[in-house]
């Protein structure tokens, strides 16, 4: 893509740090590659406020310190708002409890208060600057868009969702609390996409709307004045040595990988009893599990339980030890109920790794035939027979899994970093004003 005017774009990405993954990953990658067409200028947060620490300010300060400055791009630190630090001390005691954001309305009302604090900046450079075009990037959530609507230039959102609901298949299977937590978060959903004003405001005005999902792209557009685009919150890095593939076996056990935190929306217990369906799944395939959550002691038991040999239980380790791992595996299963595209499904592909995951949310983007293998998104009994028949036909079908493992690879460039990059900088000179 050749840019011959270079615009002035304002950036809000609480997220944003070179060493961690997910949505801190989501900013970064994306920020410093449109620094190769535009002048950036990112608000970002010092930290997670449930962390209370300078995480994200220390990694980017540490990476600005061994590599240099980067070229068209300034960072500016917006501290994490007193308000927001109490609110995060209360919620800090139902964090582990309820997940990792603890009761997601505190999470959020504590979030607002820092998107605040960052449009007051906004504010104060945007007299000074005079900025072309604005941009909420991260969190992805629907629930907090921001205010740089206000500023009255072309602004843009996402990528965004998560309005979609659980299907009352898994609802149904869900514990006495577990529903009880799920209902507050689908009335809560439900009630700040009909009804905050902010919301429907920037939905409105903004110029492109990102959406991750078919889903939440139809219920932006029916509000929508501006375009609503499907984009995947996560891209691929792609690899800058070609990668070769490792020949596969025709009677060696393949080697699975699962990767993520040990938490209920993760359902890694999904693969386990999908492993326990046969014999096939028991011994002609090795997995290695690799996180740490709440759930750690149960998998673990449920696993000895349904009498599972085939199992390595992996610490958290560095991110440059899972690509290691990711590697010399065959396959990634990915068995989250509730996600949008996460970042390790597009890290698997660019290793060449098949994903079998569910059709759901942005996972049903990223993932095509070419490159592995959808599972109808019911309900847990439905998808436990359906990862164990996945697996089990890559088990017996090497040719399958060598085609899609060049699939992976060449998926991988379609949704790199790069591209997603390249596409965003392209329509804030298309919708400027």
């Amino acid at each position: 893509m050749n840019v011959t005017t270079r615009l002035k774009v304002l950036i809000i990405a609480h997220e944003l740090s070179p060493k961690n993954g997910s949505e801190c990953g989501e900013g970064w990658n994306i920020v410093t590659r449109l620094a190769k067409f535009h002048d950036i200028t990112v608000l970002y947060a010092n930290g997670s406020q449930h962390g209370n620490n300078d995480s994200y300010k220390d990694s980017i300060n540490n990476y600005l310190l061994s590599v240099g400055p980067i070229s068209g791009l300034t960072f500016i630190n917006i501290e994490q708002p007193r308000k927001t630090k109490i609110i995060a001390s209360v919620n800090r005691f139902f964090a582990n409890k309820m997940g990792p954001t603890g009761i997601p309305m505190l999470y959020y009302l504590g979030y607002k208060f820092w998107q605040k604090a960052a449009f007051q900046k906004a504010k104060e450079l945007h007299k000074i600057k005079r900025f072309d075009v604005t941009h909420q990037l991260t969190q992805i959530t629907f629930r907090e868009p921001g205010y740089l609507w206000k500023l009255n230039i072309p602004f843009f959102w996402g990528p965004t969702g998560g309005t979609s609901p659980l299907p009352k298949g898994f609802y149904k299977a869900l514990s006495r609390k577990a529903k009880i937590l799920e209902n507050i978060r689908s009335l809560s959903a439900i009630y700040d996409f009909k009804f905050s004003s902010r919301l429907i405001k920037a939905n409105k005005e903004a110029s492109i709307i990102y959406s991750y999902s078919d889903y939440d792209a139809v219920k932006f557009r029916k509000r929508a004045k501006g375009m609503v685009k499907i984009m995947l919150d996560a891209g691929a890095s792609i690899p800058t040595e070609e990668y070769q593939i490792n020949k596969i076996k025709s009677t060696a056990p393949l080697r699975g990988i699962w990767c993520g935190r040990f938490y209920s929306y993760k359902a890694p217990s999904i693969l386990l009893k999908a492993l326990a369906l046969s014999r096939c799944t028991m011994e002609k395939v090795q997995f290695q599990i690799i996180g740490s959550g709440t759930l750690e002691k149960s998998l673990i038991k449920l696993s000895e339980n349904l009498n599972l040999k085939n199992i390595e239980w992996i610490k958290q380790v560095s991110h440059d030890e899972v690509f290691r791992l990711m590697r010399n595996a065959d396959f990634f299963v990915h068995t989250s109920r509730r996600e949008a595209t996460t970042n390790v499904i597009p890290e698997a592909l660019s290793m060449g790794l098949p994903v079998i995951c569910h059709d759901a949310s942005g996972m049903s983007i990223v993932v095509n035939d070419s490159c592995g293998i959808k599972i109808p998104f019911i309900s847990p009994e439905q998808s436990i027979k359906g990862f164990h028949d996945a697996i089990e036909r890559l088990i017996l079908n090497r040719s399958l899994l060598a085609e899609l493992k060049k699939g992976a690879l060449n998926r991988a460039v379609e949704i790199s970093w790069d591209r997603m990059a390249e596409t965003i900088a392209k329509d804030y000179l298309e919708n400027r004003k």
